[in-house]
């Protein structure tokens, strides 16, 4: 059954991010019309893409997008301020007491930041640029404004080939042998149907996880476990009958299609990571200078506190990096916009240690990401999130827009020196070439 479209809402939300976008990278846009030259501190790949950005801002305007870039223009002053009073309030006095740095002081990087570098008050916090040392790599950092704007609008294709579509995704991938959480409903228009066209009489009797067809984020997710008989227990206590659940996830259809996929457990190993829910490993892969699927960073994410249903960064848990080549896992933080959470190396929830573990199954899931990105041949970068199960890694679901953040944020350094910048820059040139 078709997807239904984006509601009104999503659509506000979605323009909303693009006016944010054209907000924080007026600044960089400004100074790529006033000079081309690289600085000293700035690798090629990164000044290639910082310059890419800011020359599409201005040619690639329709009459709306103009009258976007023109109230960017009106806003900005009021926008940066407004922006430095609600983070500096939440964050400065912690920073204060951490490092000693007076709050004006703060203040006065951050408007240099985003004049210089189109790095916002709220990325301040989340990279840690208060620390000197980190500061001085500003420029190296990839922003959302230009990966998610023209840099991956310019690298991938504007046809949707299933990766969106969460139904057409797990049926692609288990037809071409990837492992991936099968469908089990499709709830669309408040009909719901079995994928394969059989027959549908009840919700399956065991635990369920719903969600969206089309979103991202963890927005609008449901953990339904089954208590037997034909009772759904919610983790925040609810409990409902097979056919009610039924009801009232018909209902939930009319607004937004959803899909109904089995509930899954992690290893062992991992259970005194996960709070309750799934933990899984966003991965990044990117298409080579051979055209092979290369796995260049990755992050292992975890629910932290009263979330027992989704692990996802911003929706308040918290990420360890892992080392591509071995997967072992570093000090875990969360997404840096409260900086009372700080960094552990324990989980903050279970107590479990986090630094210094290695993942089960590590080659396997690195392997798994590269074969799945091998299926959707026109996919430059795709970041993967995949669940370690105990038989095994298993793909949940792919991302064409990749958020780079987590990868800085947890890393604690910046991407524009990284291999991930060089495969993003060399892509962007042989597309720009191609497009001639």
């Amino acid at each position: 059954m078709k997807v239904k479209p984006a509601s009104r809402y999503d659509v506000f939300l979605n323009q909303l991010e693009l006016l944010a976008y054209d907000l924080v990278g007026l600044p960089i846009a400004v100074r790529t019309l006033l000079s081309r030259q690289r600085a000293a501190n700035v690798t090629p790949s990164a000044h290639y893409l910082h310059a890419f950005y800011g020359r599409l801002y201005w040619r690639t305007r329709s009459l709306p997008t103009l009258l976007r870039a023109v109230l960017a223009i009106l806003l900005f002053p009021f926008a940066l301020a407004v922006s430095i009073a609600i983070y500096t309030r939440r964050n400065g006095a912690i920073i204060r007491a951490r490092t000693g740095k007076r709050i004006s002081r703060q203040i006065a990087e951050q408007v240099r930041l985003e004049l210089v570098h189109s790095i916002a008050p709220y990325w301040y916090y989340v990279f840690e640029l208060h620390e000197d040392t980190r500061r001085t790599r500003a420029a190296l950092y990839l922003q959302r404004h230009e990966t998610k704007g023209p840099i991956y609008a310019a690298l991938q294709p504007a046809a949707d080939d299933g990766m969106r579509d969460k139904l057409v995704f797990s049926a692609v991938c288990l037809a071409k042998g990837v492992r991936a959480v099968p469908v089990l409903l499709d709830l669309t228009g408040g009909v719901a149907s079995v994928p394969d066209g059989g027959g549908l009489s009840s919700l399956p009797a065991r635990d369920i996880f719903v969600k969206p067809r089309v979103g991202r984020g963890g927005r609008h997710a449901e953990r339904w476990d089954w208590s037997g008989g034909d009772a759904y227990k919610s983790p925040m206590g609810d409990i409902l009958s097979e056919p009610a659940l039924m009801a009232r996830l018909k209902r939930l259809s009319r607004e937004r299609s959803y899909v109904v996929q089995p509930r899954l457990a992690n290893h062992p190993d991992l259970a005194d990571l996960n709070n309750g829910a799934l933990a899984t490993v966003r991965i990044i892969t990117i298409r080579d200078e051979v055209g092979r699927s290369e796995a260049t960073d990755a992050v292992f994410r975890m629910a932290i506190g009263g979330n027992h249903t989704v692990d996802n960064f911003h929706a308040g848990g918290i990420a360890a990096a892992v080392e591509i080549k071995t997967g072992a896992l570093g000090p875990a933080s969360n997404l840096g916009t409260d900086a009372r959470v700080g960094w552990h190396d324990a989980h903050p929830t279970t107590g479990a240690r986090i630094e210094g573990r290695v993942l089960p199954f590590w080659q396997e899931l690195v392997d798994l990401a590269c074969r799945a990105h091998a299926v959707f041949t026109s996919r430059v970068v795709v970041g993967w999130d995949i669940a370690i199960l105990p038989d095994g890694p298993c793909v949940v679901e792919g991302n064409t827009r990749p958020d780079l953040d987590i990868l800085q944020r947890i890393s604690r350094s910046p991407l524009g020196d990284r291999r991930l910048s060089d495969l993003l820059a060399w892509n962007l040139r042989r597309a720009m070439d191609a497009g001639r």
